[in-house]
């Protein structure tokens, strides 16, 4: 959470330059107003980022569904990945990369979404992936 006194003192300092064209700020630096606009930008998107970091983060998930998910982006990135048209080589390793990972995949989906059913949170997370 950000200061109440240190948001108040910005929005002084913002208040002051727009009213007499001077940025106030220490050690004699003054921004013209795209500066000082480019400043406060930043500073909002960085507290609004730290502030909601289940926004950043795609949620708290539990560990099963974490595993689960990024699983699942593995499997939905080499399926992308298939193309009849690659050497043979190729698909043999994919082909061993998506039994490692997805063969069980479904069921794994199946079986969290009854654990989980009462959260809703968590199944919009678990529907989001088609096998």
């Amino acid at each position: 959470m950000i200061p109440q006194d240190a948001i108040k003192k910005i929005f002084r300092m913002l208040k002051n330059y727009l009213a007499f064209s001077e940025c106030p700020f220490p050690g004699n630096i003054n921004l013209n107003r795209h500066g000082l606009f480019f400043i406060l930008f930043t500073f909002q998107l960085y507290f609004m980022n730290i502030s909601s970091p289940m926004a950043r983060t795609g949620g708290n998930f539990p560990d099963d569904v974490a595993i689960f998910s990024h699983d699942a982006d593995i499997c939905q990135y080499l399926a992308g990945e298939w193309d009849s048209s690659l050497p043979q080589n190729r698909k043999t390793e994919l082909s061993a990369e998506m039994d490692k990972n997805c063969s069980d995949i479904y069921k794994r989906q199946e079986h969290l979404k009854k654990k989980y059913s009462s959260n809703k949170f968590i199944i919009h997370k678990l529907n989001s992936y088609e096998f």
